[in-house]
């Protein structure tokens, strides 16, 4: 198991956009930093980073979904 309280950092990308997290674990908790909002989440069996990198994904997944939908209404408002 990892050392608790020992801040790491992570990045992912989709090949357009990058995006960073900032993480640590305390008392069981897995605290993540993503674009200024902390996300806490229980520990589990699985490696802390690959946690964080599922977060990130996310992350990036939700952005792409929300340009899409905001792309479709602006093309069709005009």
């Amino acid at each position: 198991m990892r050392n608790e309280n020992v801040v790491r950092d992570l990045e992912v990308s989709d090949g357009h956009t990058n995006l960073r997290a900032t993480y640590f674990v305390e008392r069981g908790i897995l605290h993540a930093n993503i674009g200024g909002k902390t996300i806490l989440l229980p520990v589990g069996d699985g490696a802390h980073d690959e946690s964080v990198r599922q977060l990130l994904l996310g992350q990036l997944r939700t952005r792409s979904w929300r340009e899409r939908i905001a792309n479709y209404w602006r093309q069709r408002q005009n």
